[in-house]
Protein backbone atom coordinates (compact mmCIF):
# COMPACT_ATOMS: atom_id res chain seq x y z
CA UNK A 1 0.00 0.00 0.00
CA UNK A 2 1.66 3.66 -1.17
CA UNK A 3 1.86 6.10 1.15
CA UNK A 4 -0.15 9.16 -0.09
CA UNK A 5 3.20 11.12 -0.37
CA UNK A 6 4.41 8.64 -2.52
CA UNK A 7 1.46 9.25 -5.44
CA UNK A 8 3.93 11.09 -7.79
CA UNK A 9 7.04 9.36 -7.25
CA UNK A 10 6.25 7.13 -9.87
CA UNK A 11 5.33 9.99 -12.69
CA UNK A 12 8.69 11.81 -11.49
CA UNK A 13 10.88 8.34 -11.88
CA UNK A 14 9.51 8.39 -15.54
CA UNK A 15 10.45 12.02 -16.30
CA UNK A 16 13.79 11.66 -14.70
CA UNK A 17 14.54 8.47 -16.97
CA UNK A 18 13.14 10.19 -20.47
CA UNK A 19 15.11 13.46 -19.48
CA UNK A 20 18.14 10.95 -19.14
CA UNK A 21 17.77 9.53 -22.30
CA UNK A 22 17.18 12.99 -24.30
CA UNK A 23 20.43 13.87 -22.49
CA UNK A 24 22.44 10.36 -24.04
CA UNK A 25 20.90 11.35 -27.42
CA UNK A 26 22.21 14.41 -27.82
CA UNK A 27 25.66 13.50 -26.63
CA UNK A 28 25.78 10.80 -29.40
CA UNK A 29 24.29 13.14 -32.03
CA UNK A 30 27.11 15.43 -30.76
CA UNK A 31 29.52 12.64 -31.07
CA UNK A 32 28.83 11.05 -34.48
CA UNK A 33 28.74 14.51 -36.10
CA UNK A 34 32.07 14.76 -35.20
CA UNK A 35 34.65 14.56 -38.14
CA UNK A 36 36.71 12.08 -36.20
CA UNK A 37 34.09 10.29 -35.34
CA UNK A 38 31.99 10.01 -38.62
CA UNK A 39 35.62 8.84 -40.16
CA UNK A 40 36.02 6.27 -37.08
CA UNK A 41 32.78 4.75 -37.96
CA UNK A 42 32.86 4.76 -41.97
CA UNK A 43 36.48 2.99 -41.25
CA UNK A 44 34.37 0.45 -39.47
CA UNK A 45 31.98 0.06 -42.02
CA UNK A 46 33.97 -0.55 -44.47
CA UNK A 47 36.15 -2.82 -42.99
CA UNK A 48 33.54 -5.26 -42.19
CA UNK A 49 32.04 -4.88 -45.51
CA UNK A 50 35.59 -5.91 -46.79
CA UNK A 51 35.52 -8.72 -44.33
CA UNK A 52 31.66 -9.61 -45.98
CA UNK A 53 33.07 -10.03 -49.13
CA UNK A 54 32.23 -6.70 -50.65
CA UNK A 55 34.09 -4.56 -52.28
CA UNK A 56 33.71 -1.61 -54.18
CA UNK A 57 31.40 0.30 -51.28
CA UNK A 58 32.96 3.41 -49.59
CA UNK A 59 31.49 6.04 -47.60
Amino acid sequence: MRLRTERGAATAEYAVTIVAACTIAGALVVLLRSPAMSNALKAIINYALKIAGVDGVHL
